[in-house]
């Protein structure tokens, strides 16, 4: 029993309840809650002699007061931005609807402003939700397109490997079809060979005059040898 109502302990519970209060929009509240603990760090101070003790626990007590301080900034910023709503919720004359969140206050004003903040929470969490619908919408029309491009190559390889495919069974069938491929087929064939060189009044290609003539001579020369 001593253990759980020494100082050290009851100021991790007042911390915890400061988070608790924060996450609910209860701002005063976490900042008392705080100053609490940071009190009871420093009584927790006095009953210990062990110097790592003492630094962890000062270094615990300047947390809760850094806490204070940030949580009072936050809560600054929620005044300034609720603002507006406050105006708008006076023109439309229509009365706050009752919390039960409310009744767990030890302040009497804390309750309107955490109701008053709970529209505010709401809208940016909708807005939140339409911000990740559109980048969801955004990542799945680029999928698509990534899809589209990929299903495209994928038709592409797929004609290649059946041309492949039928190129490997006309080499199976015939591997020396290559050979006698109009393409690769000699200016003389077989026949035309044997029967010796081509007449000298052959049209050769279109090659310079000087280079005929040579082309000539060594007709002339393999004839009569």
């Amino acid at each position: 029993m001593e253990l759980m109502e020494s100082p050290l302990n009851r100021a991790h519970q007042c911390g915890r309840n400061a988070n608790r209060l924060v996450a609910q929009g209860y701002y005063e509240e976490a900042i008392s809650c705080h100053g609490e603990a940071a009190d009871l760090l420093k009584e927790a101070l006095l009953l210990t002699h062990n110097e790592q003790v003492k630094l962890s626990l000062e270094l615990q007590r300047a947390r809760h007061v850094q806490q204070q301080r940030l949580i009072k900034d936050t809560w600054k910023r929620v005044k300034i931005a609720r603002k507006p709503s406050i105006s708008s919720t006076k023109e439309t004359s229509i009365p706050p609807a009752p919390s039960n969140a409310a009744s767990k206050l030890t302040s009497s004003q804390s309750a309107p402003q955490c109701i008053s903040q709970a529209p505010l929470r709401w809208s940016k969490a909708a807005k939140d939700d339409r911000t990740r619908l559109e980048e969801q919408s955004t990542a799945i029309a680029d999928l698509r397109k990534v899809v589209a491009v990929l299903l495209l190559e994928n038709e592409k390889l797929l004609e290649e490997n059946e041309s492949l495919k039928v190129e490997n069974a006309r080499l199976k069938r015939d591997p020396y079809a290559d050979q006698q491929s109009p393409h690769l087929t000699p200016l003389l064939n077989p026949a035309e060979a044997s029967q010796g060189p081509p007449p000298l009044d052959l049209p050769l290609l279109h090659l310079p005059p000087d280079l005929q003539e040579e082309i000539r001579l060594l007709w002339e020369r393999e004839s009569e040898v």
